[in-house]
């Protein structure tokens, strides 16, 4: 006896029989053998036969044949109507079919004979000619009308059919807009309930480990450095988002494997328990949002998107599997899996699961012949039965091996699965044929459409004739209907609505007709769209929504009770503002996260503003004068943007943070990570606004001590791009530092990195002048800060270290800072133990250039501001004052303190102060008079002071009186601090070691001008000594 190589397998050449043949063969031998694959497929018309189209442009001389067809079309369609096991339908259309295979050739025949003789041969002239209508037509006839029935008519002027072609010209229209590029627009039918959902949520608190917040901000810091750069690079943010995308997911999955489990038991349902925590339920959505939009798979070391197909049927099996040992149990049972009540169902759910191997493996060791009838009773299947359900078995086995999703390949579109559902549909066609004794002409009828009237008697008389058990027969048909895409096989062997949806997006053939004979979800313009192969992201989000939504359709419904079960509504939907407010409901770091990933993937739309746009500068009680309505956080900032603000303000106040260090050492504060969340922000006008509520917030708390976090503050936004708040964070900072200590180097500097010059100035001019009413160095050097001991001590590497910091307030810093330090370089030599001729050289030359640096602003005797000099003008009287100790005093017949020695001062040091002393000469009266007034108090501040007055007396008349004073007037700050160093009690510096004190010869009644007296006479004295000098050899005398 042959084997046979497929269903339906024709003999062998010696007439052997088929293995499978009976009654329904010999039929079939009758009709002239079986029928080939190819001419089954066309619908078994003839070679050279006309095709329907040519047919239909003759009507009026088929007014009965038209007749006939309509009675037998209302005949099957009142015949259509109960559903079978697994929503599989019946109906008798098998014997109209065999009966049209039979005498199609001579009906055919009496048509063309009919037309006349030169109708027909003009017919077939035209066929012969014609390459469109020679191709075959696989439409079912059923279904085919000819032009100008009147059943097309009557069926146009039904409500239905115009709805129907309303409908059509919509899906028109949309295609034509996605094929030119426009924005798809998707329905979101579960929005409003996902909305009423989420505002009654509210917004969790920030109840997370630091270790999760501080990962999942590491991760997402990542994303921008290394996936947003200078130039767009498409490719290179695709693979960052996937990559950071995959991270944050883990990281969520090892927080919540770590949580404790709920020991109460409740019933099973998708996703976690009613008892889960919410970051439990976050973590679920979060994690199916993300891998629909950024699943990749490793292709020789390569990451490659994976097809949406393939990610959602992990998924499914990863965390909606509520009978996860099921294939395995099936396979064990005894005495073969076969007799276990659920070996069709796991074979059902295993292929809508994408598990092609597992059913093959189910079918491979089906067991048929341990199937009893009833426990005790004889084996269901024995002889040619058990070897027809063999065979027919192996068949469908095979035809499942031919699957691309057996080798992991779920690009639907492809070509790959085009071949494998033609030859999928042959085998079926295969199978029918042998089972039913019948060759089945149409390739649209699926089985489902044959089955309506199984209770008729025909249906009873093809069970009893089918060569195949027909409880075996059906669910193989069911089998072939799901690797098909017939929609309702998919949804009749779906457990719950989440498998349905999932399983017609893998599955689902849009363009296969259904009940009535029509694709049940695709339009003919949704058709064309699909007919170009497109297989890119937005097709598969497209058909993932028409797969939700025709679920719906069907009994199926998710719990609208149930927030979790409506954010998986929002993700097959693609409406992610939705997910994103349902996963903020629930943690606030998981929502936050998934709206920058959504927002740098482009999978969350851009926000356009509504409610008070353009009135953002009048309060709530305007807009309600007005009648405007704000709206809300949402529609103002858009999904993100809200998200981000929320998030911020709960971390700005979480205070555990700091107590995890990284490798480093380092840890972070709350207000940290709140400031660089609110960095991110889409809008730069909020994110400012925000960050600056938050910035003064943070202010209000600073102290003397609180440099580190002044530090960070400054950095953090620096980085982010935010430099007036930065600044404005340095300046605070250095007003309480002059305020309330007496570090002045960290004064200055904080001033410098606020870019302000003049607080700057106003720090050095309060050193300075204190060193000149103490004469000497001020602050001593035992109470030097930090910052100013290392300025003076290592200047060139300390500005180099803060140049790293910031350029700008480094070379401000320098360059204020270059006066200060050559006066007090001049006291440190002058104080110093061994004063010879090179130390007084050495003090002379430090403090010409501070005379000269106090002259910039007098040049030519005319005040000009613009100059900018680094020491004020106020300063320089008592700055000459000091510098008579290096002049000749005309009263004294010795020079230089009564010492005989060579000059400390040099022709360049002589000119220097002459043209001072001009400039000073030939200058306002306001600069003469607060150069006197500042030249009296230092007088005053003289050891022994000034008799019947104290300094404090004097600083207090002085500074009544010179309001245009730059020193003292224009720094109310520097006045109260020499008032509280020389106020009541304080007196003149103690236990201080001077080389010398220029004030010690002068009277109280000195004025300027005796002081610019002396230095002329002086000067003219010790310049003609330099020219007698240089004329003698360099002898200095009298």
């Amino acid at each position: 006896m042959g084997g046979s190589a497929g269903f339906g397998g024709s003999a062998s050449g010696s007439g052997t029989k088929n293995l499978f043949s009976s009654g329904a063969g010999t039929q079939g031998q009758k009709r002239g053998g079986v029928v080939p694959l190819g001419r089954s497929i066309r619908g078994g018309r003839g070679v050279g036969r006309p095709s329907g189209l040519s047919r239909s442009v003759v009507v009026g001389e088929e007014e009965s044949e038209v007749e006939e067809e309509e009675e037998e079309e209302e005949e099957r369609e009142v015949k259509r109507g109960r559903p079978g096991t697994f929503a599989v339908d019946f109906d008798e259309s098998y014997e109209d079919d065999e009966e049209d295979a039979e005498g199609e050739e001579e009906e055919e025949h009496r048509r063309d004979e009919r037309r006349g003789g030169a109708g027909r041969a003009q017919g077939h002239e035209d066929y012969d000619a014609d390459m469109w209508l020679d191709m075959p037509s696989t439409t079912p006839r059923h279904l085919r009308g000819e032009v100008g029935d009147e059943s097309d008519l009557m069926m146009l002027n039904t409500p239905a059919a115009t709805e129907r072609v309303r409908r059509e010209a919509e899906d028109i229209f949309r295609a034509s807009s996605m094929q030119a590029g426009a924005a798809r627009r998707r329905e979101h039918r579960a929005a409003a309930l996902a909305k009423d959902i989420y505002t009654q949520m509210g917004t969790a608190e920030l109840t997370e480990a630091p270790q999760v917040i501080l990962g999942t901000e590491a991760m997402i810091n990542r994303l921008y450095d290394d996936g947003v750069g200078e130039a767009d690079d498409e490719e290179r943010l695709e693979d960052t988002l996937a990559t950071v995308a995959g991270r944050v997911a883990k990281l969520w999955q090892g927080y919540v494997d770590k949580l404790p489990d709920s020991d109460q038991e409740h019933t099973a349902e998708i996703g976690p328990g009613p008892q889960a925590s919410p970051f439990e339920k976050a973590n679920y959505l979060a994690h199916l949002a993300l891998q629909v939009h950024h699943s990749r798979y490793d292709d020789g070391g390569l990451d490659k998107p994976e097809p949406l197909p393939a990610t959602l049927f992990g998924w499914l099996n990863e965390y909606h599997n509520l009978y996860a040992q099921q294939i395995e149990d099936v396979l064990r049972h005894r005495p073969s899996p076969a007799c276990h009540s659920l070996f069709w169902e796991s074979i059902f759910i295993s292929l809508l699961r994408g598990n092609v191997n597992d059913a093959i493996d189910l079918l491979q060791n089906a067991g048929w012949g341990h199937v009893k009838k009833s426990q005790r009773g004889e084996y269901a299947y024995s002889g040619q039965a058990l070897a027809n359900v063999e065979s027919a078995t192996a068949d469908t086995i095979t035809m499942l091996e031919t699957c691309p999703g057996l080798d992991a390949n779920w690009e639907i579109w492809s070509s790959d699965w085009t071949l494998f559902r033609v030859r999928a549909q042959g085998t079926l066609e295969h199978l029918r044929r042998f089972a039913e004794g019948k060759g089945n002409n149409s390739l649209g009828d699926s089985f489902a459409a044959s089955t309506r009237s199984r209770s008729s008697m025909a249906g009873l008389a093809r069970r009893a004739e089918s060569q195949v058990p027909w409880e075996i027969y059906e669910n193989l048909n069911i089998v072939f209907d799901i690797v098909l895409g017939s929609q309702d096989a998919i949804v009749g062997a779906a457990q719950d609505w989440c498998e349905a949806t999932i399983g017609l997006f893998g599955w689902w053939d849009e363009r296969r007709p259904e009940k009535n004979g029509m694709a049940a979800s695709l339009s003919k313009s949704q058709t064309m769209v699909l007919s170009n192969g497109a297989s890119d992201v937005e097709s598969y989000l497209d058909r993932l929504s028409r797969a939700f939504h025709a679920t719906l359709d069907s009994d199926f419904h998710y719990n609208s009770t149930s927030p979790l079960e409506v954010g998986m509504a929002c993700v097959f939907e693609d409406n992610i503002k939705a997910v994103i407010g349902l996963l903020r409901g629930w943690s606030l770091p998981i929502a936050s996260a998934v709206a920058e990933i959504a927002s740098l993937g482009r999978w969350l739309p851009p926000h356009r503003r509504t409610g008070a746009f353009g009135f953002e500068d009048l309060d709530m009680d305007d807009l309600e004068v007005l009648g405007m309505d704000p709206g809300s956080p949402d529609e103002v900032d858009g999904i993100k943007d809200s998200t981000l603000v929320q998030y911020a303000q709960a971390l700005a106040h979480y205070q555990e943070l700091s107590s995890v260090q990284d490798k480093s050492g380092s840890s972070k504060d709350g207000w940290e990570l709140a400031i660089n969340v609110l960095g991110r922000m889409d809008s730069p006008e909020r994110s400012e606004e925000m960050v600056g509520l938050l910035v003064r917030d943070l202010l209000d708390g600073l102290h003397v001590e609180s440099s580190g976090t002044v530090d960070r503050i400054w950095t953090l936004l620096n980085s982010l791009g935010m430099i007036p708040f930065a600044e404005e964070t340095a300046e605070s900072y250095g007003e309480i530092l002059k305020r309330d200590s007496h570090r002045y180097g960290e004064a200055m500097w904080y001033y410098a990195l606020a870019h302000r010059p003049n607080k700057v100035r106003d720090v050095m001019n309060l050193l300075i002048s204190y060193s000149l009413v103490q004469s000497t160095a001020y602050p001593p050097t035992s109470e030097l800060d930090p910052y100013l001991q290392r300025l003076l001590a290592d200047r060139n590497k300390t500005l180099e270290e803060c140049a790293k910091q910031d350029l700008e307030a480094a070379e401000l810093l320098g360059k204020m800072l270059s006066g200060y330090a050559s006066l007090r370089q001049f006291y440190d030599v002058r104080d110093s133990a061994v004063l010879d001729t090179a130390a007084r050289q050495q003090a002379a030359a430090a403090l010409v250039s501070v005379i000269a640096s106090s002259d910039d602003n007098i040049r030519g005797g005319l005040y000009d501001q613009t100059r900018d000099g680094i020491v004020s003008e106020d300063f320089l009287l008592a700055l000459l004052g000091e510098a008579t100790a290096f002049v000749t005093n005309s009263d004294n017949t010795n020079i230089h303190h009564g010492q005989a020695s060579e000059p400390a001062i040099t022709l360049d040091h002589i000119d220097t102060m002459l043209k001072a002393l001009e400039d000073l000469h030939e200058v306002g009266d306001r600069v003469k008079n607060a150069c006197e007034e500042f030249l009296q108090v230092v007088l005053a501040a003289a050891p022994g002071g000034l008799k019947g007055s104290t300094p404090a007396d004097l600083l207090k008349k002085s500074t009544g009186n010179i309001s245009g004073s730059y020193v003292l007037g224009g720094s109310s700050v520097m006045v109260s601090q020499l008032q509280k160093s020389l106020g009541p009690g304080a007196g003149p510096a103690k236990n201080v070691k001077r080389g010398w004190d220029w004030r010690k010869d002068m009277r109280a009644d000195t004025k300027g001008e005796d002081v610019m007296r002396r230095l002329r006479l002086g000067l003219a004295k010790d310049l003609a000594g330099l020219w007698l000098a240089e004329a003698d050899g360099g002898v200095w005398g009298v």
